[in-house]
């Protein structure tokens, strides 16, 4: 019975063990993409990002809210991300406005418009304006199927919070026979956008 009594321990201690994934400061991701691992924002770099930021020049206007989400199961791993909608008007003409996704539960976190969690330090399109190169690159989709890639980073303008944005123009066609990909709605370029 004593045998037995053990047994039922051992089994009862085995079965309520599990290996610990390990926990990887997103700073750190070397790429490597380690199966079950949480890369988590554990310096909550991705914090200063979030919220709702405006850009208005009179003849253009991009209004982008972020929002950080929080061990988020890709398939292979988890992680701490940005995601993020938009909207883009030029000479008051809405010509884009996904705002709305935010209000809803999409079946899949990278169906936002806006994600990513890509901690840069090296050069940067930022260079002209500051010898500090850190910022976060991100993946920006519009509805007629043009994508971008995102530098973002938090700056003060006049006094206000404000984040500057480097969106290059568009992916391009890597071979003749891909197809044409399609022109973006927001042109590519710098832009400042001050916080709400």
């Amino acid at each position: 019975m004593k045998i037995l009594n053990i047994l039922i321990l051992f089994l009862l201690i085995g079965t309520s063990c599990k290996a610990q994934s390990p926990i990887i400061n997103i700073e750190d991701d070397d790429g490597s993409a380690i199966v079950n691992a949480y890369y988590k924002d554990t310096n909550n770099l991705l914090d200063p990002f979030v919220g709702t930021w405006i850009f208005d020049d009179g003849a253009q206007y991009l209004k982008i809210v972020f929002e950080k989400r929080t061990m988020i199961y890709n398939g292979k791993y988890y992680e701490d991300l940005l995601i993020g909608e938009f909207q883009y008007k030029e000479n008051n003409v809405e010509l884009t406005n996904t705002l709305n996704n935010l209000l809803n539960s999409l079946p899949h976190i990278y169906q936002y418009n806006i994600n990513g969690n890509y901690i840069q330090t090296n050069s940067s399109p930022f260079e002209s304006y500051t010898s500090d190169n850190f910022r976060v690159g991100l993946t920006m989709s519009e509805p007629n199927g043009c994508a971008s890639n995102l530098d973002v980073r938090t700056g003060v303008v006049n006094g206000q919070e404000a984040i500057q944005i480097f969106k290059r123009g568009g992916m391009v066609t890597l071979r003749p026979s891909d197809p044409v990909p399609p022109e973006p709605i927001i042109p590519g370029g710098f832009y400042y956008l001050i916080k709400e």
